[in-house]
């Protein structure tokens, strides 16, 4: 087979683009997301087995992130992202097989449903970044990257609103109905009839993930083997990303700042509807909250861009490091619906988090290893949430000793005055552990 042309490798590259683009807009904008936790106890889970749930969940994740990204190196990115969209369409479709109050019939298919979830999570991992800046690299084109990264992270925040207001305006009866009405028809709906309408607009979603994964090409074709000498590959391919990270400065530093950043900001985001609560803000507004911090996705990428164009990476972890900072100590004065603003700056330092590292990380790591780094970088992330998630629930067990009669929202507010100091610590054990594994590189990067 002829090697491609010029003008077909920047062709190849431009369908990826658009590709990946509509890939990341149709996987991260779910329509359930703005009711959640509702939706699951409205289909009669009780909170032990939602919080089950969500601890099954992290875990396949967790098991299967490298993993995931080492096969992607050897047998291809675009197979795992095929394989994702299969994953997501079957998550949902489950789902919908679930029976309301089903008893154990209900909570099995329930748990199918995150380990299928946490799977795809983990296979779409890096994968659609690997395969589309190769491509790029492959045109000549890499000095796109930057770019392309502003662009996906902004339609996908416009995506994630338009996802969060009409999942939440479907689940809301009255909402509906008053649509029936306007439209001068007779028919009226109840909240049951409505659990299952999130999930089969997400189940159109994934056909859509799936689409936008055949329509992928590969400018290198991964070399196939024998099934177990493929597995053994993966891992060895696992092995060797690992070691790289571990005794190259630069990502190593990069991989410690985002779990010092994205552990405390992720563990905010669990407790986000509670604190709204604390703040007054009323329940109706939530769904908005989360469609207008999406919508920061417009702008804040370009002011990332910018940054990483301009400043060392140092510099920017510095200004990222204060903006949460601040964000965290507002978190913990409580103002009352003023206090939507820390919380601004958190979702903000999330996203500029985000764009540096996988610039920094997709430039510096070599191409045979990049969606396997790209993973480590998730497993890396998810094990410090996880960390910090159990820290808080000692925190919050130690506060309900110390403060047997105080009431859950007094308990939240007084366990947002400890996230400062915590965050305050990891990043200091950043700089520590970067500076006594490789000396004087702090300075440098």
């Amino acid at each position: 087979m002829s090697e491609p042309t010029q003008e077909e490798k920047i062709a190849t590259a431009n369908r990826n683009v658009w590709a990946f683009t509509c890939f990341r807009m149709f996987f991260s904008a779910r329509f359930y997301y703005p009711v959640y936790a509702l939706l699951f106890l409205d289909y009669g889970l009780t909170l032990e087995q939602f919080g089950i749930l969500n601890a099954i969940w992290a875990v396949t994740i967790v098991v299967f992130e490298v993993p995931s990204g080492a096969l992607a190196d050897t047998i291809g990115r675009k197979n795992l992202l095929v394989a994702t969209g299969i994953l997501m369409v079957l998550e949902m479709a489950v789902l919908l097989a679930a029976p309301i109050n089903g008893g154990t019939l209900m909570f099995s298919l329930f748990v199918i449903n995150r380990i299928l979830s946490g799977i795809a999570e983990a296979a779409a991992s890096g994968s659609d970044e690997a395969l589309t800046y190769d491509s790029l690299k492959a045109a000549g084109q890499e000095d796109r990257w930057g770019r392309v990264l502003e662009r996906v992270q902004r339609d996908t925040s416009i995506a994630f609103f338009f996802a969060m207001m009409i999942g939440a305006a479907v689940y809301d009866p009255a909402m509906v109905n008053a649509v029936f009405a306007f439209v001068g028809a007779e028919f009226r709906v109840e909240q049951v009839q409505l659990v299952k309408l999130p999930i089969v607009l997400t189940f159109i979603s994934g056909l859509v993930v799936l689409a936008m994964a055949l329509r992928m090409e590969e400018p290198k074709k991964p070399k196939r083997g024998h099934p177990i000498e493929t597995i053994k590959e993966s891992w060895k391919q696992t092995v060797i990303a690992g070691k790289w990270v571990w005794v190259t400065a630069f990502p190593f530093a990069v991989i410690a700042a985002v779990m010092a950043i994205d552990s405390v900001i992720r563990q905010f985001l669990t407790l986000a509807s509670e604190y709204w609560n604390v703040i007054d803000l009323p329940i109706a507004t939530y769904g908005l909250i989360g469609s207008g911090m999406a919508l920061l996705g417009l702008f804040v990428p370009t002011i990332a861009r910018k940054l990483a164009d301009q400043n060392k990476p140092l510099k920017n972890f510095l200004i990222t490091v204060v903006i949460v900072l601040i964000g965290l100590w507002g978190l913990g004065l409580a103002i009352p619906y003023w206090g939507i603003l820390p919380a601004v700056l958190l979702y903000g330092g999330m996203q500029m988090t985000g764009f540096f590292v996988s610039r920094y990380l997709n430039e510096v790591a070599p191409s045979e290893q990049r969606a396997t780094v790209l993973s480590i970088k998730g497993l890396c992330t998810n094990f410090s949430y996880g960390l910090i998630s159990i820290l808080y629930s000692g925190l919050i067990t130690s506060l309900k000793v110390t403060h047997p009669d105080a009431e859950q929202s007094s308990l939240l507010v007084q366990s947002l005055g400890y996230f400062p100091w915590y965050f305050l610590a990891a990043v200091g054990l950043v700089f520590f552990v970067q500076k006594v594994r490789f000396k004087g590189v702090v300075r440098e990067v």
